[in-house]
């Protein structure tokens, strides 16, 4: 697999290794190797998920946005918030002409 794709496993897998793991029957380094050589990271992030939410970690339809629209998305955000914030004191500008008149 090309470096930075990520591939997807399924909510078994994962559950899988967090329990292989956790159970401590296997050196961490056999663990990997049972199942085929992922990266150790993984199957701690895996872990340190599996102990902050349970199961429901894995859940296929849990919202997980990839990081390019999370970025994009808070781009539009400050751009809008700026927008607003412009046509705020544009109002205000105006509000004071139309007194004056």
């Amino acid at each position: 697999m090309p470096k930075g794709q990520r591939k997807d496993y399924s909510k078994e897998f994962k559950l899988s290794a967090v329990h292989l793991m956790k159970s401590k029957l296997f050196k961490p380094k056999e663990v990997f190797e049972m199942l085929g050589g992922i990266d150790r990271q993984t199957v701690y992030r895996w872990i340190k998920e599996y102990d902050e939410r349970g199961e429901s970690a894995f859940d296929p339809n849990r919202a997980v946005l990839p990081a390019r629209e999370l970025k994009r998305l808070k781009k539009q955000l400050a751009d809008a918030e700026m927008e607003n914030e412009i046509l705020k004191k544009a109002m205000a500008y105006f509000a004071k002409q139309d007194e004056k008149k």
